[in-house]
């Protein structure tokens, strides 16, 4: 029983551990992800295009300061050019040429962005920082690096070069280690049989202790290619493991990651449980060998005969035998325990079976609408309720937005912070179980559940490291169980993992198509859109129209007040733009102080109108520091008015009519083909 409980268990906690790794796997891959969207939104800013092309040494290390300011996690970042030599770094170092694997000449020759962990040498860290040579070992040292090309004029000038330090930094193991509980370590060197610990957490009772070798199985396993999942000894202590190789630019295994978790626990609750059914099987036992003297041989055949032919078919992995003895005796007592042993053991596999289908179901996408759904059809099912509200946090956590719903009305309010049971459930991260003789139902009603009335409502606050990301609003026909309250917990810290990664990669998607200092769509966006409504607008046969809008002396308001006020200029006329159109219209910055704005379905005389109101609300907006208002010039070039073959000739015209406005006195609004308008 000892063996067989130990092996189900350690099965079933090993399933556990390899899912723990996807996790922290993705946790490995996030900041390079980060950082890969900051690299190309820099390196797509005309001025640093331009810097790259002249080698403007000054530019660039003002850049990478920029960089390393704002992403302080980017420990090693260079320009360099189409040649592999460092232009600059922020320390001024220069004139080398930076060899690290396939990963720069790839993404030259490529011209895309490209993410790859490599072996480092001591030299390189040393043109970089004394400090971060200090941290590698035996001379070498791992760091995931980031390239991301330089285009000017169709022509890959460079590319910016970031890279995270893996070796001696605990932010990974640690941070995966509050996220699932489980110990990290990452191993490299060359060959993998001969990896060594570069990284893992901080923790002081952590096993791993830097420079240590790679355990023999490990390093077996990554010098055939293949992963680890089983037992280790780690100082003399049991783990259980899994460890997967990791590759660099060239495809070759220099080293493996894995988490891993003490065994000592599971053992006690083994010996805990088998012992227990050894005393009891000892003393009865005795019993029966006392009673064999006395009774009958016959009458003590039947009943072990059962229990042996019940305990072979749990040990063939049976869990559904149920043991029947009426003898009025001790066998009686050993057949109930039997069944009361065989029940909890089938529903602790059932309990680990289901917290493992929703820890894969929501480890299976990173999109935030589809991962609500499933978030909410889980839920509803694994709980057997009949109604559910999926509440996330806007708004800096002042609001709470119903994002999706089950067996509800389709209209669910937002609710304010500390507003009802969903607000107190956030405000303060605690789970209400409101049964219908309360105030519960009462709200419940009111929020929009309105099929059924429930027996029991449950609002369970979904917190990631303390941070309120939403409530998910349950109710149920029956009373919660006891089991399904515990339930609860774990479900609510599953979902809370997988909806703060989802966030965080929205995060991500909405950086790379939108400008950081105006919040509006960037340029690469604009002509995915520009290109769509043209399409549309032809095939429809349905009218179009384009401004283009330049703010007027923006070069002497950066002269004389600074840039930071005319960014806040940029920042206030994006604003105007943003408030005064549809939803179906869109506004981006164009580049530097230019914007264009896309009006769907729209002549050329509602162009003008909306123009003219956005130039009326910036004529009176005075800015205090400057004494007066920031204005700009708009030319507007509408189809099918304008007789284009395709949208860039009708960009073209809004460009000359602006230009027009320009040359007029600016400060006004000019439609392609007709005269000068008025100021």
């Amino acid at each position: 029983l000892f063996y067989l409980f130990q092996n189900l268990i350690y099965e079933n906690i090993t399933e556990s551990v390899k899912i723990q790794l996807k996790g922290a796997k993705l946790i490995y891959e996030e900041k390079a992800a980060a950082a890969e969207a900051a690299l190309s939104q820099i390196s797509d800013r005309p001025e640093i295009k331009q810097g790259f092309d002249v080698r403007d040494e000054k530019r660039l290390q003002a850049m990478l300061f920029e960089l390393g300011k704002k992403n302080p996690y980017l420990e090693i970042m260079a320009a360099v050019d189409e040649n592999q030599k460092v232009i600059t770094r922020r320390n001024n170092n220069k004139g080398d040429f930076l060899n690290i694997g396939e990963i720069l000449p790839v993404s030259l020759v490529s011209g895309k962005a490209v993410i790859s962990t490599e072996i480092v040498s001591k030299d390189l860290l040393l043109r970089e920082d004394e400090g971060l040579a200090k941290r590698i070992i035996k001379d070498t040292g791992m760091a995931q690096f980031i390239v991301s090309p330089v285009r000017y004029n169709d022509r890959i000038v460079g590319a910016i070069v970031a890279g995270v330090l893996i070796t001696g930094n605990p932010w990974f193991g640690n941070t995966v280690y509050n996220r699932f509980t489980v110990e990290t370590a990452v191993f490299g060197g060359e060959p993998p049989e001969s990896a060594f610990l570069h990284s893992s957490s901080s923790l002081p009772r952590s096993a791993w202790v830097s420079g240590q070798p790679i355990p023999q199985k490990v390093g077996a396993a990554m010098s055939l290619g293949l992963p680890y999942y089983g037992t280790l000894s780690i100082d003399g202590a049991e783990h259980l493991a899994a460890y997967e190789p990791i590759k660099d630019s060239r495809n070759r295994i220099i080293g493996s990651i894995g988490v891993s978790r003490p065994a000592a626990a599971i053992h006690s609750i083994v010996l805990q449980t088998v012992g227990k059914g050894v005393f009891v099987s000892a003393v009865i036992g005795l019993i029966i060998s006392v009673i064999i003297t006395l009774f009958i041989y016959a009458d003590i055949t039947r009943p072990l005969s059962l229990l042996i032919h019940a305990m072979d078919e749990v040990g063939k992995g049976a869990m559904d035998i149920n043991v029947e003895l009426k003898t009025g005796d001790q066998f009686e007592k050993i057949g109930r325990g039997f069944n009361s042993m065989v029940q909890g053991i089938r529903k602790r596999e059932e309990r680990l079976k289901k917290h493992n289908e929703i820890a894969k179901l929501l480890m299976s996408t990173l999109d935030l609408n589809e991962l609500l759904s499933k978030i909410l059809r889980i839920a509803v099912e694994i709980t057997d309720s009949q109604m559910g509200i999926v509440y996330l946090c806007e708004e800096g956590g002042e609001l709470l937005v119903p994002h999706a719903q089950y067996g509800t009305k389709a209209d669910i309010r937002t609710l304010k912070k500390g507003e009802g049971f969903p607000g107190s459930a956030a405000i303060d991260n605690k789970t209400y179980i409101l049964s219908s003789n309360q105030d519960a139902i009462a709200e419940v009603l009111e929020f929009g559940f309105t099929q059924v009335e429930p027996n029991e409502v449950a609002y369970i606050p979904l917190s990631y490291q303390d941070r309120i990301l939403g409530v998910l609003a349950l109710g149920g026909m029956n009373r919660y169980t006891e089991e399904k309250q515990h339930l609860f917990e774990y479900m609510a810290n599953q979902i809370s993992v997988a909806l703060d990664n989802a966030i965080i990669h929205q995060k991500i998607q909405e950086l790379s198509v939108t400008d950081s200092l105006t919040g509006l769509y960037n340029r690469r966006h604009l002509n995915g859109r520009l290109e769509e409504e043209w399409s549309r607008a032809l095939r429809r046969n349905r009218p179009i129209s384009i401004l283009l809008a330049d703010v007027d002396n923006f070069k002497s308001v950066n002269d004389g007040y600074g840039h930071e006020k005319g960014d806040e200029v940029l920042k206030g006329i994006a604003n105007i733009m943003k408030n005064n159109v549809r939803k179906e219209d869109l506004v981006a910055r164009y580049g530097g102080e230019e914007f264009v704005i896309i009006l769907v379905d729209t002549v050329k005389e509602d162009a003008q109108k909306i123009a003219d109101k956005m130039l009326d609300i910036a004529r009176v907006n005075i800015y205090p520091w400057m004494g007066k208002a920031a204005t700009f010039s708009v030319g507007i070039a509408s189809y099918p008015d304008i007789k284009a073959n395709k949208f860039e000739e009708l960009i073209q015209a809004a460009d000359q009519a602006m230009y027009k406005a320009k040359v007029a006195g600016k400060n006004r609004v000019i439609v392609s083909g007709e005269p000068s308008g008025k100021a």
